[in-house]
This record gives structure tokens, sequence and C-alpha cells, in this order.
């Protein structure tokens, strides 16, 4: 193609000059060298625009310029040689390649403008003035001419051209008949301006060739109306029955692309002449995908057969070819909603029919048949597969996660696999690479979250195990310790037809993700391992503070996660507390019950609102004007806020802060919340009387008993569920003569 442009730039160039050059200098008149000014005549002959030497529509800024013809005659109108032209424009960024060009013997100078600036000159119609560019020639003060053309700024001013070409007179042409068909090819630009002057290149391809006045041609020039009148005609051989297409292209050479259209003839056999068909073809449809129906898009299109001859021509004569479902996706139908069989007959050897989608998505199989010579049998048979039925556009979204898939990806930080199944309203699932968009957002009051969410995922991604499926995408969730146990509230969005959302919730809708501890290690302490109700005195009671340990795989305490705790023989479980408070309740709840009791409704004391501090399960205390002095609390019992070392004063950790400093037994049972520093602690309260007397001696009043072995065990309450290896506590009491039964 780069040879034909070339030497299409060439021929048009050629053709241009040679038009008007050989015509003019074809008369017998000698030019003068030495004339009188007066009476001397200036004409451009031509302003054609050209672009590499190749005339084209427009002149257009960095594209294109324009060709310029000018003619010196003397008063007898014969011409002037060796006399130099000159030339100037009124648009400033423009320039000619030649500034004072000299006549030769017709008189004549050839001159090209071009700009390289600017943003053009185009004359607008509804003005009185001009607008477009001047260019003005000079022989003398006294002798000028001058021309105007329209110069654009763009080339998307004008380009893309549109090139159509008129359907054929006759259609149809009998093969070796000398019978023309005639046809009309137009070009114009962008705006609808015919485009003249230009070289438009036909092909006719093997069945036959292009006239235009008489004359075998492969191309012509355009009048002022952009227009070529050209017929075609066949080659007279049989090999030329079928379908003709006669092609017309216009290659633009600086903006480098191409406009095109095509007129078909069909060339029938001679009578008698009857084409033998030989075979069949289902060529792939146009589109060749739709979607289901309801599902967004493009819901039909068109199944062709063709049929041949042994010359690989077109049948030319009607055939009856038969169209067969098979199988049948659920709802599609061809031409009539119900119809899977059913039969047409061929146009110039194409028989079309229509297909449309239902409910169900997959490859649409089509068997054709034709029944040749008429006698109702189907000689010859194909089938393939033209088009595809897609599923529709995303309806419905259900996203999940998978927490005990969680895992330690370095750095202090874990992962938790999530995903969404995609379908569409016919519960299909949907074509891979629909994209799918996720979102992890605090639970209120919470406002930050110490995690993410991968946030765009796509329908037959792979899953951390390397797997893909249809319909699903995959996605991951990252945290760090600091948010274990935390809630975070994932939701997953996708768009459907026409733009609509679809946006989903996991754990059906609710959106609620806890993010799992991945066990490093719960650990217990105890003050005491061994206790001896007689000595060094006789006590009634053993009170024993347990103390939980919580890290995490990377040995980072885990901080607000509720540990419970259970014990053998343990008769009462006791908060560890730093500062006094009085046991008399809120509103009558929770009076004389051994628990810090407070209302957990945040700092509006409304359990309706999710404002910070509500439902936390912590005691709470707020600056609510950061100012950095403490303006209010949760409402609870009234308590010394002397800090950890309950004295006043002191200015301790916890002083003034407006908290009671402690570990709360959520909801007054034994479940304690861990610390920044990974620890829960509890008292576990034994009495004396679970080492069961055994004998008293009669002589010396001692009585002596069974020793008891306590077992601690403590279980983290938030998934992944960890329960730490169980504590024993030896409990005893010496023989003693004091409190025998």
């Amino acid at each position: 193609m780069n040879n034909f442009q070339d030497n299409f730039k060439i021929y048009s160039l050629a053709v241009l000059l040679s038009f008007i050059l050989v015509g003019l200098s074809c008369d017998d008149r000698e030019a003068s060298d030495t004339v009188e000014e007066d009476g001397m005549t200036l004409a451009i002959l031509t302003a054609q625009p050209v672009a590499d030497g190749a005339a084209v529509g427009e002149a257009v800024v960095g594209y294109a310029g324009e060709l310029l013809i000018v003619e010196l005659r003397d008063a007898d109108g014969e011409p002037v040689k060796n006399k130099v032209i000159s030339f100037s424009s009124d648009y400033s960024d423009g320039d000619f390649d030649n500034d004072d060009p000299i006549t030769n013997s017709d008189g004549i100078v050839v001159v090209t403008y071009s700009a390289d600036g600017g943003d053009g000159a185009v004359d607008d119609p509804t003005t009185p003035l001009y607008e477009n560019v001047e260019v003005t020639a000079y022989y003398s003060e006294s002798l000028e001419t001058s021309v105007r053309f329209d110069l654009y700024g763009s080339k998307d001013d004008i380009w893309p051209y549109s090139i159509s070409m008129s359907d054929p007179d006759p259609e149809e042409i009998t093969l070796a008949s000398d019978t023309p068909s005639s046809m009309t090819c137009r070009l114009l630009n962008k705006n609808g301006t015919p485009v003249r002057n230009v070289i438009v290149q036909f092909d006719a391809g093997e069945n036959g060739y292009i006239k235009i006045d008489d004359e075998v041609v492969d191309s012509d020039t355009t009048d002022s109306n952009g227009e070529i009148a050209l017929t075609f005609l066949d080659n007279g051989e049989d090999e030329n029955i079928g379908i003709a297409s006669i092609r017309a292209v216009f290659n633009h050479p600086t903006i480098g692309d191409s406009v095109s259209d095509t007129s078909t003839v069909s060339i029938i056999s001679e009578v008698g002449l009857v084409q033998e068909c030989t075979y069949v073809e289902i060529p792939s449809s146009v589109p060749d995908h739709i979607v289901v129906k309801d599902g967004g898009g493009i819901e039909s299109t068109s199944i062709r057969a063709k049929l041949f001859d042994d010359n690989d021509n077109l049948i030319a004569e009607p055939r009856l070819i038969r169209f067969v479902l098979n199988p049948v996706l659920e709802g599609c139908y061809l031409e009539e909603p119900g119809v899977t069989d059913t039969t047409v007959y061929t146009v110039n050897g194409i028989a079309t029919v229509s297909v449309n989608s239902g409910t169900q998505p997959g490859t649409v199989r089509i068997e054709v048949s034709v029944d040749c010579d008429e006698d109702g049998e189907y000689e010859i048979e194909a089938n393939d597969v033209p088009v595809i039925i897609a599923s529709g556009a995303p309806y419905h979204l259900e996203p999940e996660y998978d927490p005990g898939s969680t895992t330690s990806i370095g750095g202090g930080f874990y992962q938790t696999q999530c995903a969404a199944i995609v379908y569409d309203r016919w519960y299909n699932p949907v074509e891979d690479s629909t994209y799918v968009y996720w979102t992890i957002d605090p639970i209120p009051p919470d406002t930050l979250i110490d995690a993410f969410v991968d946030g765009i995922s796509f329908t037959g991604n792979e899953s951390l195990d390397g797997d893909n499926f249809s319909g699903v995408a995959f996605s991951t969730i990252v945290y760090s310790t600091d948010a274990i146990g935390d809630i975070g509230r994932v939701s997953a969005t996708t768009f459907g037809a026409n733009g609509d959302t679809v946006t989903a919730l996991i754990n059906e809708d609710v959106g609620d993700a806890t993010l799992f501890f991945v066990p490093g290690q719960l650990a217990l302490t105890a003050n005491a391992t061994y206790w001896d109700f007689s000595l060094p005195m006789p006590t009634d009671l053993a009170a024993i503070t347990i103390t939980a340990i919580l890290i995490d795989f990377y040995g980072n305490a885990v901080t607000d996660a509720p540990i419970a705790f259970v014990g053998t023989g343990v008769s009462e479980w006791v908060e560890v507390g730093y500062e006094a408070y009085t046991d008399e309740g809120v509103n009558g709840l929770g009076v004389a019950d051994g628990c810090f009791t407070w209302r957990d409704y945040g700092s509006d004391d409304d359990p309706e609102t999710p404002d910070w501090g509500t439902f936390n399960d912590d005691h709470d205390a707020f600056d609510l004007d950061g100012d950095g002095t403490i303006d209010t609390s949760e409402v609870s019992e009234p308590f010394d806020d002397f800090g950890m070392d309950g004295f006043p004063n002191t200015f301790d950790e916890g002083e003034g802060n407006g908290e009671w400093d402690g570990y709360h037994k959520i909801g007054c049972e034994p479940v304690v919340k861990t610390d920044q520093d990974g620890y829960a602690r509890i008292i576990a309260v034994f009495p004396k009387e679970i080492c069961i007397w055994q004998a008293t001696d009669e002589e010396t009043g001692i009585c002596t008993f069974e020793d008891f072995t306590a077992t601690i065990t403590a279980t983290l309450l938030i998934p992944q569920i960890t329960t730490s290896d169980p504590l024993d506590i030896q409990l005893v009491r010496s023989p003693t003569d004091t409190g025998c039964p």
C-alpha cells in the first residue's frame, strides 16, 4: 500500500499540473522577454489543496497546503517568460515554497502555500466579511491578483471523509452479456462538503473491471460535486458468476488514513446454465456475542448460510435452506418466539435468519441443510457456532469472607480472603472480568479501623489458592494486630445494566466481619499457685489473682480482646479494680452485685445513638470540647477517681481521667478484656471447705484434710477461639486443731 500511496501522490500532482500546463502550452505563440506593463494580465489559474504532492480536499494547518498556478500574459495575450512573480498572504503562520518564482516559457509559475501554526482561517458565509486566507500574486505595484481559500486549523475539522457507492443499476447482470452496471462514487468531507479534484482508487476484484468514458481504469478524479460516475462489467467467465464487489478507496497522504465503501453486483449465469451447489458455510455472526434476555445489551443478531458451487462462487439462483437450533438454549428462538426450526431461500447465494436470546447463556449451535434440486430432500449439511449468548449485566451480588483462611503475611499484618458471586437476573454467572469494588468501614461509633480491603477485583480472577471460578471475584482484607477482634463492615459493589449500582454487604447483607485472631499464645499466670488455709495463719478464703496474657502470631500484645475464665473449685470471681466504688447500682440495677456498674451508652447517655463509647464494654470519659479537660463520663456507680495507686493527688496513671480503672467483668460474668499490654486480670476465690476433712486424732484433737488441685483455664472469645493451657493451683489445709468439724 505504501508504494501505491507514493505512486498515487506523484500521479495526482502530475495529472493536476499536466491538465493545466499541457492545455496552455499547445498554442504556437512565442513568449516575450521584454514587455511594457500596460495591458499585461496576471491571473491565478488554479488554487488546489495538496498534501505531499497529491490533491486533497482542503488546506489544513500542518497537513495540507494550497497549490497555486499563476499566469502572466502581455497586452497581445502572449505568455511572458523570465519574470519574477512575488507572493504574500494575510495569514501570519504560513509561507511559500518559492518566494520569487520566475515564469516559464508558458508565462506560468507554480508555488505551494503551507501553514504550520495557528488556528487556521475559515470563511463564515453568514457574515459580510471574508474570514479565510487571502493570497496575493504581484508582478508590480499596479499589477496583482489574489485568491481566497479556507485553511482549517485541525484535521479533525474535516476528517474523516465519507465515501459512498450508490446502488448499482442494474443490480443484476447476466454473465458475458456486455451489460454494464452503473454506479456513482461520492466523496465528502466531515462537514458534508464535496471533495473535488482528488483521485479515488477502484478495485473490482477478479469478477470484472471498471470503465469510465469507455476506458478501463482503476482510478479517477472527482468532479466539482465530489463525484465519479463509473460502470462495472464482468469478464465473461463462468468463475465470475456470483457476487462482485466494487470497492472505492481514498487515501489521505498526510493524515495517514483512508476511507472506503463497496457496492455489489450480482452476476447470474446465462439462460440454461445451472450452477451446481457444492457446499454451504456458516460464517460468524456480526455481532457474534449477544446477551441473555433483559441482560442490558444486544439480544439478537443474524445467522447466515452461504451456498457455493464447485468454483467457490455463490449460487445465484434461489435455494431452500433449513436452519435448526440444536441444542436449544432456554428461551432462544429463530425469527419468532418459539421457532427453533425454519427454512428460507437464498438471495444471491446467502440465506439469513435472525436469532434471539432467551434466559440461558451459552453457545448457539446451528445446523443448516440445503435442498439443492428442490426434490424435498436435503443433500448438503453443515453445522457451526456462529454466535454466543453471554450472561447479562450484573443483577445480583452476594459477598462473603473466609476468616478461617486468615494467614500471617509478615510485618505484623494478617490477610483474610473474601469473595463475591455476581450473577444476572436469571441467576447466570456474569462474564469474566466484570469488576467488583470493595470497601471496609468501621462499625459506628468507631471512626477508624486498622484494616483495608483490596478495593478492585473482577470475576474469574484467581483465589489465594490459585483457582478461579466463573462469576466469582476474589479479594483480600489486610489488618494489623491492633484490629484483631474489631468488626468491619465490608461491602461489594458492581454495576448492572444502564450503569445501575448493585451493592451488598457480607454475612447475608449484615456486613459485619470480625477480624480473626491468628494464634500466637494465650498463657495464664497466678500470684500464687499454692495456698495453705492453715499456715502461716488460718484463713477461710483463698483470693488468687489470675492473669491471662494474649499475644498474636508476631508476639504483639492483643488489646481489647474478651477473655473468659473458668476454674474448678472457684466459689467467686472478683473484679480486679484499683479505685474504690460504692456498690449501689445504677437506677436500681447492679446493687451489691460485686461488680462495677455503669450505663454503656456513650457520651450522650442514649443507647439509640451510636456515638463514641456506646456498648464498647468500657467505662468511658469524654473531652467534648477538646480543651484537655474531661467534660463528662458514662453514668456509673460513685467511685474515687484516684488512679492506680488508690490515693489522691499523686497524679499517677488514671487519676482524674473520669474512668473507673480496673478490669471490668463484662455483664458481671468472668469475662475480662485485655489491656494495652495484652493482660486480662481477675481474682479467683476458693473457700477452705474445698479441702475435705479426713479425720480427727482423738488424743491430740488435730484434724487432717484432703488436698485439692484447682484448674484454671482461659478462652479467647473472638475467632479464632483459643484456649490456654490449664493452670493448676494446689490448695491444702495442713493438720490443725483449729476449725475442725
